[in-house]
């Protein structure tokens, strides 16, 4: 059985968590995510790398767009970025496109709307002004593609949950439309089926998603570096809040202390003894939101200033 397939567009290492996450949200719903990196793309010897990407993409049904701070790498046929010209390619195909700009480039993409023409306007969030330019011109030409902002990782997944039940829900209207010629009896068996697939659909999208909200959690980066601290190498695990993981941490040997040296700005301190080896885990206030949720912090170097590791020898030795 075909199913469809979704180009994901974007600079590489600056977004690579975020089209890993994508690629992973859309294999778990059943479709296919096709992504450079992952040789989704069959290359030729005798054509440039970034042609067979063109040619790739005019192959899938859906191109996802992700525009960030960087401008990437340049086209060897214009000026502007291999992502650029695979926006341009894929709207001139009259594919299904979404495109999603970092939030800090959708506002200030309206100063420099309003300032280019001055000569002199900088950018504080992009390493290219070509961006703003092809953002600012994007905005003006395309007004039947869906351009959002986007802060989380998740906004983008939540809007692409949307999106893809809007088409499946026109597809519906659609086939619901073609049964009006046939007769009562026909009309009938066809609605029941349209009634039984909605029911099936709902049911494994909601396994999908709970499958896919899983993972997003264990894509988090506070998490990640407790993951690191424990030594879990191969195994995986995930906490909804601090109350999980205050769980997860005491069933593995930790207990929950709160030691009257430890500043108010500690959330948690987690200490266990063994071997004559004191090890404990703090994780700080600012890596907590109000609800007890682990924040998304990025990058990796932010994170370590809130999930801190250390290991002593215990002071009560026995002699």
């Amino acid at each position: 059985m075909s199913i469809p397939r979704v180009f994901i567009s974007s600079t590489y290492y600056d977004l690579k968590q975020v089209r890993n996450v994508i690629g992973d949200f859309i294999k778990n719903i059943g479709y296919e995510p096709v992504r450079h990196e992952h040789s989704d793309v069959a290359y030729t010897q005798n054509t440039p790398l970034e042609k067979d990407c063109y040619s790739e993409l005019s192959s899938c049904d859906i191109v996802v767009c992700i525009i960030g701070n960087h401008f990437g790498s340049k086209s060897v046929e214009n000026d502007f970025s291999i992502t650029m010209n695979e926006i341009n390619q894929a709207i001139k195909n009259q594919k299904k496109v979404y495109i999603f700009v970092a939030n800090d480039v959708y506002v200030e993409n309206r100063t420099y709307v309003q300032n280019r023409d001055s000569g002199c306007f900088k950018s504080a969030y992009t390493d290219n002004l070509k961006i703003h330019e092809f953002l600012a011109n994007l905005q003006a030409k395309v007004k039947n593609r869906v351009i959002l902002p986007f802060e989380t990782i998740d906004q983008i997944v939540e809007t692409l949950k949307k999106q893809f039940a809007g088409l499946l829900q026109g597809l519906l209207q659609k086939e619901a439309s073609i049964t009006e010629g046939k007769t009562i009896y026909d009309l009938q068996e066809t609605v029941t089926q349209i009634k039984s697939s909605i029911a099936e659909y709902e049911e494994k999208k909601n396994e999908f998603f709970l499958k896919f909200d899983s993972s997003i959690f264990s894509c988090n980066g506070i998490l990640f570096a407790i993951k690191r601290h424990l030594g879990l190498s191969k195994a995986s695990f995930f906490a909804k809040d601090i109350d999980a993981l205050d769980e997860f941490m005491t069933l593995i040997g930790f207990s929950i202390e709160n030691p009257i040296d430890i500043s108010f700005e500690c959330n948690r301190y987690y200490v266990k003894k063994e071997d004559y080896t004191k090890k404990t885990l703090k994780i700080m206030n600012g890596a907590v939101n109000e609800d007890g949720s682990f924040k998304d912090l990025r990058p990796l170097s932010e994170v370590e200033k809130y999930v801190l590791w250390d290991e002593e020898d215990d002071v009560d030795l026995p002699f």
